[in-house]
């Protein structure tokens, strides 16, 4: 009998490993399966949403600047652009949603709704951390729920609708849940130290909200380790790599950013930096406040309807539960096993303190430049407090607000689309045969854009009496005077706009006269370009 149990053991422990592994493999297909599922359904939703809201200039002049690179122009060659260039974050995404939907304004909705769904997923992924079960899954959830039913009107603009701010985040979420989920390898800092170099040729802001907050954690980590608890600085391996590879990212991406302009690529406007004072600091104190009440869908400032209240005042939920949080990591800072939780609490300091003393904020879309605190807030919510509400068993609690967020999401997806910005004067024109010409800039690109480049506007400005060629979002080999453009459309209102006055003085008496809607249309029979400052 002894023999017979002896012979049985192995057979059983087998059976026994064969069973974890089978479990295991079945979780992680659940994970796969889910998550894509998820994907699915978030960017419907979120595309939905961004189309409640009409496509703007902003958004079309990286459409057309995607569609230039495709078209045998990888440096944009002749581009002045912004200071944000998104050259190596939403402009290789917009160059593949054109490569396959072509050159239309759905491009700029398509874009958003990628980047906000990539921006859940990855802020979910990353409040799990190492946490498997269902305590992983409450982590997940709390961060997702959180970011999950972005606010109609502003918040939409902000969070869903043109390149910003928002997707330089999620390289920022990728390279922490690399330092998460890696451990302690020797190929990490070589990775940080590309991503984050890589970012920063896109938007400097990554300096901000990525490299400094890291650089920072591991020093004090590093003055931790040998100075208080005297391990030396070898004992400090990772940690010091680690900080050398986030400062140095920042020179190199730079570096970057000079080898393009210095090969004939992009140039861009120097970025302009200084602190505030006086009546603009306290209004930045009082958007701050707005805008990240927005962020997180719960700005009672921006609802128009009383069912927008009620959804801004639900969302009160999820800025209680990442306050809580943020505070929790706070408390937490020192120790020594919390990096992600000290990195993440010190770039929402760092965003949020550069955004009140140097930007001199407009109004509550200026809070797109701390839209990172958005994610960055619900990460820390599903890190410091999923286990907390898993022990205190308020599973119950959490599952009726997400389900409510779901339903205002759901809600939010079902509002009517919006046409273009000035889609109905892009038809116009082409009803006349007017297929190049200029204008300001609020019109000019998006209407290119909108009519898949059959009509082409190109914006100019005014520079004391006279009309000149637009130095920003745009291309100068536009204007060549070989080029031909023959209006020039003129709105009463609104910036960025020239005057009529100002027109006649560069171009002429035009030739033929046209009012519609709010535009008059001035057309001459020469080719204006050549008369152009």
């Amino acid at each position: 009998m002894s023999s017979t149990g002896l012979a049985g053991a192995p057979a059983a422990g087998s059976r026994q490993a064969v069973r974890r592994a089978a479990g295991l493999v079945s979780g992680r297909a659940a994970w796969v399966l889910g998550t894509a599922a998820a994907a699915v359904v978030l960017f419907t939703c979120y595309l939905l949403q961004s189309r409640s809201l009409p496509a703007g200039s902003n958004g079309g002049s990286i459409a057309l600047q995607a569609w230039d690179m495709l078209h045998g122009n990888p440096l944009l060659r002749d581009w002045s652009v912004a200071n944000v260039t998104f050259y190596t974050t939403e402009l290789p995404q917009y160059m593949l949603i054109e490569s396959f939907r072509g050159l239309s304004a759905d491009v700029i909705h398509v874009g958003g709704a990628m980047t906000y769904t990539l921006l859940v997923l990855l802020a979910a992924f990353l409040a799990r951390g190492r946490a498997r079960g269902m305590a992983g899954l409450v982590r997940a959830a709390l961060a997702a729920g959180i970011m999950l039913a972005p606010q109609l009107g502003s918040g939409t603009a902000i969070l869903l609708l043109g390149p910003d701010h928002m997707g330089t985040a999620a390289p920022v979420l990728a390279m922490l849940l690399l330092v998460d989920l890696a451990g302690r390898r020797w190929y990490v800092p070589v990775l940080v130290w590309l991503l984050l170099a890589w970012v920063l040729v896109g938007d400097e802001l990554v300096a901000i909200t990525g490299a400094i907050p890291l650089a920072i954690v591991c020093a004090v980590r590093v003055y931790q380790g040998a100075v208080r608890h005297r391990e030396g600085l070898r004992a400090q391996w990772y940690e010091l790599p680690l900080a050398a590879a986030a400062i140095l990212a920042i020179p190199a991406g730079l570096a970057g950013i000079a080898l393009v302009k210095a090969l004939g690529g992009w140039q861009t406007s120097p970025l302009q930096t200084s602190l505030v004072s006086g009546s603009t600091l306290m209004s930045n104190f009082r958007l701050t406040g707005q805008g990240l009440l927005e962020l997180f869908g719960a700005d009672p400032f921006d609802a128009g309807s009383g069912s927008a209240v009620v959804f801004a005042a639900a969302h009160l939920f999820g800025v209680a539960v990442v306050v809580w949080g943020f505070c929790a990591a706070v408390r937490r800072f020192f120790r020594r096993d919390g990096i992600i939780e000290s990195v993440l609490v010190t770039a929402i300091v760092l965003n949020v303190a550069a955004f009140v003393a140097i930007v001199a904020a407009t109004d509550v879309l200026s809070a797109k430049e701390i839209g990172a605190v958005l994610p960055f807030g619900a990460v820390l919510a599903g890190r410091m407090l999923g286990d907390r509400a898993l022990a205190e068993r308020a599973g119950l609690a959490l599952g009726v607000v997400l389900t409510g967020y779901a339903a205002m999401l759901g809600y939010s997806a079902a509002q009517p689309a919006q046409a273009p910005q000035y889609a109905n004067l892009t038809a116009w024109l082409r009803a006349h045969h007017l297929t190049s010409g200029v204008s300001g800039f609020a019109q000019a690109n998006i209407v290119t854009v909108q009519s898949g480049g059959a009509v082409s506007l190109r914006p100019v400005t005014a520079q004391g009496l006279y009309i000149q060629a637009q130095q920003w979002q745009a291309k100068s080999s536009w204007y060549d005077p070989t080029q031909r453009a023959s209006f020039l459309i003129l709105r009463s209102y609104g910036a960025y706009e020239v005057r009529e006055r100002e027109a006649v003085a560069t171009f002429g008496p035009p030739t033929s006269t046209y009012r519609f809607r709010e535009w008059t249309i001035l057309v001459w029979n020469e080719n204006i370009y050549t008369h152009l400052r």
